[in-house]
């Protein structure tokens, strides 16, 4: 008897002593066992509801699983990459700009209705002019043909000269836009003023014998071509085919 009385003196010792520390770890067993209640139930929960869907990646047979969410454009067989229209690759054309001016080309007609060329343009080589009897370039075109066929513009323009002198005749040059210019000689008197609108196949005059320097060659119209104000081949914009 007096050896069970100090065994629960011991005890009691012990649990004064420990109190803190044994209710410590009940409240802890006690919290473990609610969050293992609380795991176990959602658990539970999951597997009993079909609408759920555990993700994509997971041992789940649900016909109903969505796909894995794509980026779209980042590159991968999933989806087409993103285009941006009018960057000039091959998926879009690019954007017209409507500001940008359309530029029509210059075609010159033929400032006559038959053609036939006497002497043609020459400012790399010599040719004979047999009115001055000697060789020298040829800045220009002679169509040649009857006296009193008519001469016309080539191109829409502005009349901006008629003159005569005794080595040319008479002359008449169109101003067609800012940087060309066509010139007609060895005419007989025009038929235009200066600042007159003229379209192209519209008549300046008629061919004559009045250029000095080329009486010779008979009636004809020298036809030439300024650019910039200097000379330039008038083939760059008159095409006469076998001529």
């Amino acid at each position: 008897m007096e050896k069970k009385r100090a065994t629960n003196g011991k005890f009691k010792v012990f649990l004064k002593k420990n109190i803190y520390y044994i209710i410590m770890a009940i409240c802890l067993l006690a919290i473990a066992a609610m969050v293992t209640v609380a795991i176990v139930t959602s658990q539970n929960n999951n597997d009993l509801d079909p609408g759920i869907d555990a993700g994509p990646g997971d041992n789940v047979n649900d016909p109903d699983d969505t796909p894995p969410v794509d980026n779209p454009g980042d590159g991968d067989d999933n989806t087409p990459p993103v285009d941006n229209p009018g960057d000039g690759d091959d998926n879009t054309p690019p954007v017209d700009n409507p500001d940008e001016p359309i530029v029509v080309p210059v075609v010159f007609a033929a400032p006559v209705a038959n053609v036939n060329v006497i002497k043609d343009y020459s400012m790399d080589s010599l040719v004979w002019n047999q009115t001055l009897k000697h060789y020298a370039v040829h800045n220009g075109i002679d169509f040649g043909g009857n006296d009193g066929d008519n001469v016309m513009s080539v191109y829409d323009g502005t009349v901006i000269e008629v003159k005569y002198d005794i080595l040319n005749g008479y002359t008449v040059k169109v101003q067609h836009n800012d940087s060309l210019v066509t010139s007609y000689s060895s005419l007989n008197e025009p038929t235009v003023a200066v600042g007159q609108t003229v379209a192209k196949g519209d008549v300046l005059g008629t061919m004559g014998v009045t250029a000095a320097n080329e009486y010779l060659d008979g009636a004809h119209v020298h036809f030439s071509l300024y650019e910039d104000g200097k000379i330039a081949n008038p083939y760059t914009y008159l095409t006469l085919g076998d001529k």
